[in-house]
């Protein structure tokens, strides 16, 4: 959770003519248990723009962490293609785990360079882009010879960001990157980030389960639940006016924010029961009967009556829930709404 009183930046609106950067379509992935499979990610597609931050978001178990490895190359999709203009680094929560423990500071941040070029030690010039990226990510060039665990957690993510940077990507991506830090740390760290991005026209995939945090940092946010989006669109939107009941009950479990309409009853559904229809329905106080027979489809809302919306931000706005959907075609608010 940030800190509302520390002072900070915000994301800026990326220019309207950034190029495509990132595009996934209908991503699958499932994994083999005893019994059966595990349906992790189900036909996610993602469109990522340069400059522009898109947040993944849901609770533990919806298939965050597994689409971030897909979009990285790190696991591969059983069915799905996905097109990036560069290679994408990962910052990982674990700060300390992802660096190695006998490297020096120099060493961890140039080491993709190193592995890239396949070499056993550092040229002069790479200790020069070892030191400036060190400075790019505030971090003190005395601390170059240090070992990771000498460090801070907020300086041991600055080192994993600069790694990430080394590359000079135009997309990375950030795993829960500061849930483990102090509040004031996470507020830099962000801000962090936010100049990055706009220095360079840095695309950011970013995954969070803190509410507070993505609506400081993203752009965009997609929702996640049981491995599908369930709502997506620009993120002040969504999570001003959220259109689907468990995007909504999401903000009403988070003490940061606004307190909005509870609409989730009893316990998520095992990911390994197949459930013939809406997963999120046996849990949802508005489903009606079509939601357990039929899987909703994420569509596009045309109907909206959002003023403060450009027309491009209102387009790129969908969500998957029959109750809401049939609102929207027959020119109703928000069937979510309160009152």
């Amino acid at each position: 959770m940030v800190d509302p009183s520390t002072e900070r930046t915000t994301a800026q609106p990326a220019a309207t003519s950034s190029k495509v950067v990132l595009k996934a379509t209908d991503l699958t992935k499932s994994y083999r248990v005893p019994g059966g499979y595990v349906r992790a990610v189900r036909g996610i597609s993602v469109e990522l723009k340069s400059g522009r931050t898109l947040a993944i978001v849901g609770e533990s178990g919806c298939g965050k962490s597994t689409l971030a490895r897909l979009l990285v190359g790190l696991e591969l999709p059983d069915s799905g293609i996905t097109t990036k203009s560069s290679l994408i680094p990962m910052v990982f929560q674990d700060s300390l785990g992802s660096l190695h423990p006998r490297r020096r500071v120099r060493q961890l941040i140039v080491e993709p360079i190193l592995i890239r070029d396949r070499l056993i030690r550092m040229t002069p010039e790479i200790e020069t882009l070892a030191a400036d990226l060190a400075r790019r990510v505030g971090l003190p060039i005395e601390y170059l010879d240090s070992f990771a665990h000498e460090l801070s957690g907020g300086q041991r993510q600055r080192v994993n960001i600069a790694r990430a940077l080394s590359l000079d990507p135009s997309v990375i991506l950030l795993d829960e990157p500061v849930s483990a830090l102090d509040v004031s740390i996470q507020a830099q760290i962000l801000n962090l980030l936010v100049d990055l991005q706009n220095q360079k026209s840095l695309a950011i995939v970013f995954i969070s389960h803190d509410l507070s945090v993505v609506r400081h940092l993203a752009h965009d946010v997609q929702v996640l639940y049981l491995g599908q989006v369930v709502e997506e669109g620009p993120v002040e939107k969504v999570l001003r006016e959220p259109l689907h009941p468990y995007t909504a009950a999401l903000l009403a479990s988070d003490p940061a924010l606004p307190a909005g309409p509870t609409a989730s009853v009893g316990e998520p559904p095992s990911p390994y029961e197949v459930l013939p229809g809406c997963a999120y329905a046996k849990r949802c106080s508005f489903a009606e009967s079509i939601c357990s027979q039929n899987i909703p489809k994420l569509e596009k809302i045309t109907n909206q009556k959002t003023p403060s919306l450009t027309q491009a931000d209102a387009e790129s706005r969908a969500v998957a829930c029959f109750v809401v959907q049939r609102s929207q075609r027959e020119g109703h608010e928000n069937a979510i709404a309160p009152g």
